[in-house]
């Protein structure tokens, strides 16, 4: 999994959506701090 800021996702945009779709790789735009509390919830 890779985590970027927004800054980088905002300047890479057209690459990441590349990567995505060339990837099959699934995309998700969370906040950090939902993220922090769903892996406590998993753990």
């Amino acid at each position: 999994m890779d985590a970027i800021s927004f800054t980088a996702a905002k300047a890479n945009l057209a690459d990441i959506m590349d990567k995505v779709c060339n990837d099959h790789a699934p995309a998700i735009i969370m906040s950090l701090e939902d993220y922090n509390a769903m892996q406590e919830i998993a753990s």
